[in-house]
C-alpha cells in the first residue's frame, strides 16, 4: 500500500474529471507527470483503471472499485492525522487510572465526568488498586494517573490533593452508641474493630491505628475485609465497628449507623498522583483540566 500512496491522490483527480489536463491543472502537475504516474500505479495493480482515448477518459470495473477504496483510504488517512495531531496535544489517547475504594467511591466519578466533557477523544482505562501498588506502577510506567490516599511521596512524583473527607464512626443499626449524634474515639476503646486488609489497605489501616493510639487506645482488629462493602457488611452482621471516611456510599446502607468522629480534625486524603517524567501528553491535559475546573485543596512537587 505503501508504494501506491504518493499516486493515490493523482488517481482520484483524474477518475473525477475524467480529463487529464483539467486534473492537472486541479493539482497543480504536469499532465505528462499525471500520465506516468497513472501507468505506473496500474503496473504496480497489473490493472488497467482507466480507458483512454484521445477525446475520453473512462473508468474500467476495476477502476471504479478501487475509487471507492481509495476514498476509504483517503478518509482513514485524514483521521490519521487527524488523531495524531490531537494525540501529540494530549486531546486524543489513552490514559490509564488507578483507583482506591475511597476515590471510586468518593470525588473520582465527577473528576472523570468533567475531563470527558473537555476530551471525549481520550480513552480512559480505570484499574482497581491499592494505594502503595498505586505508587509503585506509576513510578514503573504501568499507570499514567493515581488517585490514592495520601498523604504520599516518591522521587518524582507530583500530586495534588482533589478530596479532603472527615471521618466517620461506622456501627451496626442496633449499636448502643447509635443513639448518639456523634462518637468520640475513647468511646470506641473497648469496641473491636472490623478493617480492610493491613497488606492492601496499609495506608488507610495504619492513619486508623495512628488515630486510635492518639486516643490512648491500640484497636482490636478481629475482622478484616477486602473492600468497602465487606467492610460495611461484617459492621452490619454486628462483627464490629470501624472508622471510615465520609462518603456517598456509606450512607447508601440501611444496615448501619454513620456517626461523626468527634475529638478530631484528621481526614483522609484522596491525591491525584503522576508521574513528572511521564511522556504521555494525555496527562498534562488531564492534570490541568482537573485541577483548573475542580476546587482541589494541594498542589505539591517531590
Amino acid at each position: 500500500m505503501r508504494h501506491l500512496q504518493p499516486h493515490i491522490r493523482y488517481f482520484i483527480a483524474v477518475a473525477e474529471e475524467l480529463h487529464f489536463r483539467r486534473a492537472g491543472e486541479r493539482l497543480h502537475v504536469a499532465q505528462p507527470v499525471l500520465s506516468r504516474a497513472i501507468r505506473q500505479l496500474e503496473e504496480q495493480l497489473e490493472v488497467v483503471l482507466l480507458q483512454r482515448s484521445r477525446r475520453h477518459v473512462s473508468l474500467t470495473a476495476a477502476g471504479r472499485v478501487f475509487l471507492e477504496e481509495c476514498y476509504l483510504a483517503r478518509e482513514a488517512m485524514e483521521r490519521a492525522e487527524q488523531r495524531a495531531i490531537k494525540a501529540d496535544k494530549g486531546e486524543a489517547g489513552r490514559l490509564i487510572v488507578g483507583y482506591t475504594d475511597f476515590a471510586i467511591n468518593g470525588v473520582l466519578p465527577s473528576l472523570l465526568a468533567t475531563f470527558h466533557r473537555h476530551l471525549a477523544e481520550v480513552s480512559i482505562d480505570l484499574v482497581r488498586c491499592d494505594s502503595h501498588e498505586q505508587l509503585e506502577a506509576i513510578e514503573g510506567g504501568r499507570l499514567d494517573v493515581g488517585f490514592l490516599t495520601g498523604p504520599v511521596s516518591g522521587a518524582g512524583l507530583k500530586q495534588v490533593t482533589v478530596h479532603e473527607a472527615p471521618y466517620m464512626v461506622v456501627l451496626p443499626s442496633h449499636h448502643p452508641l447509635a443513639e448518639l449524634k456523634s462518637v468520640s474515639l475513647k468511646a470506641l476503646s473497648q469496641e473491636v474493630f472490623v478493617l480492610g486488609n493491613v497488606h492492601t489497605w496499609r495506608h488507610f489501616v495504619s492513619q486508623i491505628k495512628a488515630l486510635c493510639f492518639e486516643a490512648g487506645f491500640i484497636p482490636r482488629v478481629v475482622k478484616e475485609a477486602p473492600n468497602s462493602d465487606s467492610i460495611f457488611g461484617l459492621v452490619a452482621a454486628q462483627m464490629g465497628v470501624t472508622i471510615y471516611p465520609d462518603c456517598d456510599l456509606n450512607h447508601n446502607r440501611r444496615d448501619i449507623v454513620l456517626r461523626p468522629l468527634a475529638g478530631t480534625k484528621a481526614k483522609l486524603m484522596t491525591e491525584m498522583v503522576w508521574s513528572s517524567s511521564s511522556t504521555n501528553p494525555v496527562v498534562a491535559r488531564f492534570v490541568d483540566i482537573i485541577t483548573q475546573t475542580e476546587p482541589v485543596v494541594e498542589h505539591r512537587q517531590n
